[in-house]
């Protein structure tokens, strides 16, 4: 009788303890549901963008000669965001030729973005700031300024993501 009892307050304990780390989870969780709410839109806005640019622009893109380095900065974040390393001329010409590269980017999943790539990305877009900036890429060409915007999103929703990635796991142990 006293082993049952004694398991029982145990049990109890146990029980507690669970309730306490659960609330504790939750907690967290609604915090980083405001932060992804925060970014989220940005992100689909972004996609939106994506999908909208006109084939003829890709290809206007893609006879340049030798690209201005707004564009060649931007397509090269994309390029390495993607997970293509190869970042000449050819291989972004090339990248622009495939069938269906605007759904690609747009249906691109930013869980895929390890922390290698986007602090890659990240260097790149602090040191060729102008590139990235709405007006400079809007000028450069009508591709350029949805794809700066959807590479900006995508970096930003990375971090928030990773962010929370040690909550997501905590809290499958926890359901376990």
């Amino acid at each position: 009788m006293q082993n049952a009892s004694d398991q029982k307050t145990e049990m109890e304990k146990i029980k507690g303890k669970i309730a306490q780390e659960v609330s504790k989870c939750e907690e967290r969780k609604g915090k980083i549901d405001d932060e992804l709410r925060e970014v989220q839109p940005l992100v689909d806005e972004a996609k939106r963008a994506v999908g909208n640019i006109k084939p003829e622009s890709l290809s206007e893109i893609r006879s340049l000669r030798m690209p201005p380095d707004v564009i060649r900065d931007i397509l090269e974040g994309v390029l390495r965001l993607m997970g293509i390393f190869d970042t000449s001329w050819v291989s972004m010409k090339s990248f622009l030729a495939k069938r269906g590269v605007r759904e690609d980017i747009a249906t691109f999943e930013a869980r895929n973005i390890s922390h290698e790539i986007r602090q890659s990305v990240e260097e790149l877009l602090t040191r060729n700031k102008a590139s990235f900036d709405p007006k400079n890429a809007k000028r450069a060409s009508a591709a350029a300024a949805p794809l700066a915007a959807w590479l900006k999103a995508n970096v930003q929703y990375s971090h928030v993501l990773e962010r929370i990635q040690p909550l997501e796991r905590e809290q499958a142990g926890l359901l376990e």
